[in-house]
């Protein structure tokens, strides 16, 4: 595995500066899988957050910004000098580690000190894999001659490679530093939704135990396990989405249901599940979970029971519709709450109530009456099918929908890391 270093010029953190927000990340990720990890920030930085990981190690290194980069130009001993500082302050941790990550280090004017000790201490290791990332917009190159101090910033760097958010600024990104284009990686900027959403412990552990970031299509149904609510109507719906090869979860947070008649319910729309051909992976039933990462058994008891309606929210935010087929409701606060973290919303056809309350603002399922022969003995069933295909359709036609489902799929934070940023980490230095 390989040992990384995240080099930085913090001294302080700010929540309105996105590289902080960026850096974390990273920083928060690579613990996660395992590396060995050393942060390095200017003298002054004073760890918190994710920094006060006993897993992590600490470095640093000497506040050496200028003004702008004429300023090496202008006063080059004191320029050197800032240089040869950093040089020192960093080549004992060089031998230490396999890949160097800097952000905006190959960048900004203020921070060409920095550039320039990297770009020694590349020469002087060259096993080591340098990674830069550029957080803003590329600069016309100006052809300074090697000869400028200023030129480090328009010019390739020794084993390393450039990694930039978007593909389509990669032209302009080569030019600056007059790199082949196979030289600039894109790396998009993945969303922490555990992190910046402030997800619940338990929230973090159903998503974790139940890969909730994966499914095609993920819903929730919190209800207490009676009748009126017909969750049998969602498990069938499912089954129909998942014929039509979407994956899918649908996780039914049943609390207050522990009387005989209710568990008896709950059992019932099991066996159904199961004749069905949905895994207790795909339809969950929270008042079955067993054991949980990082929740204690006591715990995890009382949630059997007491669900925090914190995680129903927390949930929401990853969902990508709310289907309600309850035909029991005088409003149904959980609606409402599922279309403000902006799900679609469909609702039972034959609930009136509902239909006064929004209208043609949402859509609306003809969901069977209870199961029963018809006159002449065969059984009248809802096209579930149809349903499942008019989900589909919808979750791929609307855009806001789409782009939601897309970013839980592929720019949550173990995709981000698995399919961007750990292949950089095995790059061979060039």
């Amino acid at each position: 595995m390989k040992r990384v270093a995240v080099l930085t010029t913090f001294v302080h953190l700010m929540e309105a500066y996105s590289l902080c927000k960026v850096v974390e990340t990273h920083v928060r990720t690579l613990l996660a899988n395992g590396y060995p990890l050393t942060f390095v920030a200017c003298e002054g930085f004073q760890p918190q957050g994710v920094y006060t990981d006993p897993r992590l190690r600490h470095w640093r290194v000497p506040v050496c910004l200028i003004e702008d980069d004429s300023q090496a130009v202008e006063r080059p001993q004191e320029y050197r000098a800032k240089v040869q500082a950093l040089v020192s302050a960093l080549r004992p941790l060089m031998v230490e580690i396999d890949v160097a990550i800097t952000h905006d280090f190959a960048y900004l004017p203020q921070y060409l000190a920095y550039n320039q000790a990297c770009r020694e201490l590349a020469d002087e290791f060259p096993h080591v894999t340098w990674l830069h990332f550029i957080h803003s917009a590329p600069w016309s190159n100006p052809g300074f001659a090697t000869d400028d101090p200023r030129s480090a910033r328009f010019s390739p760097f020794p084993h390393g490679w450039l990694l930039y958010p978007n593909e389509h600024d990669v032209p302009r990104v080569a030019a600056q530093y007059g790199v082949p284009l196979r030289n600039v990686k894109v790396v998009p900027h993945p969303v922490d939704w555990e992190a910046e959403f402030g997800f619940h412990p338990l929230t973090r552990a159903l998503v974790r135990e139940f890969d909730l970031y994966s499914p095609d299509v993920l819903a929730i149904y919190p209800i207490r396990m009676d009748k009126g609510k017909r969750p049998e109507e969602l498990v069938r719906l499912f089954a129909a989405l998942k014929s039509r090869g979407v994956s899918v979860r649908l996780m039914i947070i049943n609390f207050h249901s522990r009387l005989p008649p209710l568990v008896e319910y709950r059992d019932a729309v099991v066996r159904e599940r199961e004749k069905l051909g949905l895994t207790d992976r795909e339809v969950i039933f929270t008042n079955q979970i067993e054991s949980l990462p990082g929740i204690p058994p006591e715990r995890l008891e009382n949630y059997r029971y007491e669900f925090p309606h914190r995680v129903i929210l927390d949930l929401f935010h990853l969902t990508n519709i709310y289907v309600h087929p309850s035909t029991s409701e005088s409003y149904s606060l959980v609606c409402q709450e599922a279309v403000a973290c902006g799900n679609l919303l469909f609702l039972n056809q034959s609930l009136a109530a509902m239909k006064a309350l929004y209208g043609a603002d949402a859509r609306y399922v003809e969901f069977s009456p209870p199961r029963r022969p018809s006159s002449d003995g065969t059984r009248t069933d809802f096209s579930y099918a149809e349903a499942a295909e008019a989900i589909i359709t919808l979750l791929h036609s609307d855009p806001t929908v789409r782009l939601r489902t897309q970013l839980r799929q592929e720019r949550n934070v173990q995709a981000f890391f698995r399919k961007a940023l750990e292949p950089l980490l095995y790059l061979a230095p060039e």
